[in-house]
């Protein structure tokens, strides 16, 4: 009678450290991890940042702007302040975003958003 407590103990506690486990899959598998950027991503983050930078020190452009931009991007959307020039399609889906504040020669700040449109 005592081996059978014991095995009947032994399977109580096989079944709670399998519950347990069960358990902490369930909750690993909940998390939702950030999303990994991939090279090509980054890429481009760094040339629409690039792209700033250079207009930040030049006086405000649209033309110039354009043209820089055509250089790395075929899809893509330059905003100034409110206004919006697309070149290309858009696609939403998958866009890349950078903006910056800049101050023109008369000190009015103005917003300038470049968008990457990519796999369109």
């Amino acid at each position: 009678m005592n081996n059978k407590t014991n095995s009947q103990k032994g399977f109580l506690i096989s079944l709670e450290a399998i519950i347990a486990i069960l358990m902490f899959s369930i909750v690993l598998l909940s998390i939702s991890f950030p999303k990994q950027e991939s090279f090509s991503d980054l890429i481009i983050i760094q040339q629409e940042n690039d792209l700033l930078r250079v207009w930040s020190k030049n006086s405000i452009n649209e033309n110039e702007m354009i043209q820089d931009a055509k250089l790395f991007f075929d899809n893509f959307q330059i905003q100034i302040d409110n206004k919006k020039i697309l070149i290309g399609k858009e696609c939403n889906k998958n866009a890349i975003s950078s903006e910056t504040i800049l101050l023109d020669e008369k000190l009015i700040e103005r917003k300038i958003r470049i968008i990457v449109y990519t796999n369109c």
